[in-house]
């Protein structure tokens, strides 16, 4: 071979079902490296989460058994996998392998690892960033989940190349680690081309057919939903593998474990021409394996994809500064820095192009556990969005009731909620948090405390805007004890002065999706009657799950009154203070009890 060249080998794995035995899953593994050393690999990859089954298809709500499927401490020496680098260290043959990382901060992570074998030693740690998937599972209990933002933070060490000594003649060949879903982002390849990495190392489980995490038609044929993701995980690794001229291996779990989630095989090692050297031909345990003269690599980091001359990255900045698709403005329609697009001759002409400004991201909050509420409070909104402004919605997770008719729901579900949030907005940074119950709910003054982004009700923001368009408001209650608990509300918000009167229709929350629509919608609207009748000149819709009742209630009282829906009113209210750049103050009530908790021995969160 020539002196820069090494051997590299992808540990592809077949089926691994729920109920293997880890000592099952890690004899395989062990016949894997041994069968690459034997022919003379150099370097083994194997798969993402290798030694359990890809378990964030499943819900798992006990914390225990959730616990079972991470490695914890040091995974090198663990019980579960310490006899796969011992190996390694006898062989003299590098690994990288992934793993479920339960870290020593608590924190949980998609991780993987590279060891290198003569010093018996963890060279580079890389944990996923980009986490595909859901944090909640589909309501289909027969679609195919992929949870991972729900178990896993998404990755804090970066895309981090790293010199590796003994391999290449001596020349410390330059390597980056991915997970998975990372090799379908451009910026990740390009963090490690810019670092000038030789070998990029990418363990996988791909769905085969999975129309729900994918969008696409449940009706097609499974074959071919299977040939397109493989030709897509082809696709970006030699896409990736030529625009960085780089050596690319990635190793595949495969097959159809527990007899029903296809994974996806084509295991591959690409070229930095973007080239297939060597590629799996099975759905099971196999070695793919190539000898990879690095030399090679520096035709392209020279010549066409010489960064230092070529690259221009005064053009670059929403790469770094947006995340979301802004998109231009129509023609005729005026820009965000007050210039007009125009046609001029067919031709599409923008006098002065707005900046690209970054979307503010409102998370409606629904305490209780029933995401069709969720769902009606994200659909009924959106139609009245501007276009810098994005809703995402979240449904609590057991075991948060239900629905929320009484005191007792009111803290259980704030707990559950609130434990759930918490993570999500480590993760993703929402500017603002709307909680989407009708009350005076626990959950608002738990996410002002734990956040300094703006945080209102629905049953207050509705309240402020009833006050903005008329001079006396009524509630449209659904049960009698919502209707006790709304006159308190109102009364610690300060507005008894202005109430004409609350009003129950003496259902359920869940009687409003349950029952006949055109039942409930009569009830709705003889309730709005008797309150105009009082003397209320605007109504509030008095649950989540009356939004999209407002026009029927409409209809009842006539043009003359307004209705108002908690929802709407509470994003636009937040937009409102999130551009004025409001925070919540943390000087008094509202500042954090959390480092209070954890100086008790009570950080449980």
């Amino acid at each position: 071979m020539a002196p820069n060249t090494i051997r590299l080998a992808a540990a592809q794995m077949g089926v691994t079902h729920r109920t293997d035995a880890r000592s099952k899953t890690l004899d395989r593994m062990l016949k894997l490296l041994d069968n690459a050393a034997s022919q003379g690999a150099e370097v083994v990859l194997f798969p993402e989460i290798a030694f359990t089954t890809f378990f964030p298809r499943y819900l798992i709500n006990d914390s225990d058994g959730l616990a079972d499927w991470f490695e914890h401490g040091d995974v090198t020496k663990s019980e579960n996998a310490g006899s796969l680098f011992d190996k390694a260290r006898e062989l003299g043959v590098d690994i990288s392998v992934g793993f479920a990382e339960a870290a020593d901060n608590g924190e949980r992570f998609n991780s993987s690892i590279y060891y290198h074998a003569k010093s018996g030693s963890t060279l580079s740690k890389y944990r996923k960033i980009h986490l595909p998937g859901d944090f909640e599972p589909f309501a289909d209990p027969e679609a195919t989940n992929q949870l991972e933002k729900r178990y896993f933070k998404p990755g804090d060490l970066g895309f981090e190349a790293f010199r590796v000594p003994d391999l290449a003649g001596g020349s410390q060949p330059i390597m980056g680690m991915m997970i998975c879903n990372d090799r379908r982002w451009t910026e990740a390849w390009r963090v490690l081309g810019l670092q000038g990495v030789e070998v990029v190392l990418c363990g996988y489980n791909t769905a085969g057919f999975a129309p729900d995490l994918w969008g696409s038609d449940k009706n097609a044929d499974p074959k071919e939903a299977e040939e397109t993701a493989v030709f897509h995980h082809k696709l970006v690794m030699q896409h990736g593998s030529y625009t960085n001229a780089t050596y690319s291996v990635s190793a595949a779990r495969c097959g159809v474990d527990d007899g029903k989630y296809s994974l996806i095989g084509g295991s591959c090692i690409a070229g930095p021409e973007g080239n297939i050297l060597a590629e799996a031909k099975t759905v099971e345990d196999e070695i793919v394996i190539a000898d990879c003269d690095l030399s090679l690599c520096r035709q392209g980091k020279t010549r066409t994809f010489d960064f230092a001359r070529h690259r221009r990255i005064e053009h670059y900045k929403r790469i770094s500064e947006q995340t979301g698709v802004v998109e231009p403005p129509k023609l005729g329609e005026v820009a965000t820095n007050g210039s007009l697009t125009n046609g001029s001759n067919g031709a599409h002409e923008v006098v002065h192009r707005a900046a690209a400004t970054k979307k503010i991201r409102v998370l409606i909050c629904n305490p209780n556990a029933t995401s069709s509420m969720t769902e009606n409070c994200v659909k009924m909104v959106e139609p009245t969005l501007p276009s810098d402004v994005e809703v995402i919605g979240f449904t609590s997770p057991p075991p948060a009731p239900s629905a929320i008719e009484g005191n007792f729901d009111n803290i259980m579900s704030a707990a559950a909620a609130a434990r759930a949030i918490i993570s999500i907005q480590q993760r993703e940074g929402y500017d603002a948090m709307l909680v989407a119950c009708y009350s005076d709910h626990a959950l608002i003054r738990m996410l002002r405390e734990e956040f300094d982004v703006p945080v209102i009700g629905i049953m207050e923001a509705s309240l402020f805007a009833a006050r903005t368009l008329g001079a006396r408001f009524g509630i449209v209650a659904t049960s009698k004890r919502s209707q006790v608990m709304h006159a308190d509300s109102v009364r610690h918000y300060g507005m008894d002065a202005f109430c004409a009167g609350i009003e129950s229709c003496d259902l359920g929350v869940l009687d409003l999706e349950r029952k006949p629509r055109e039942q409930v919608l009569g009830i709705m609207q003889e309730t709005a009657k008797r309150l105009t009748a009082k003397g209320a000149e605007v109504l509030t819709l008095g649950c989540a799950g009356m939004t999209d009742m407002k026009r029927a209630v409409e209809e009842a009282v006539g043009d003359q009154v307004r209705v108002v829906d908690g929802v709407v009113a509470g994003v636009h209210h937040l937009v409102g203070v999130v551009r004025l750049g409001g925070k919540t103050a943390k000087s008094g009530m509202y500042a954090s009890s959390a480092t209070g908790r954890k100086l008790r021995g009570q950080d449980y969160i």
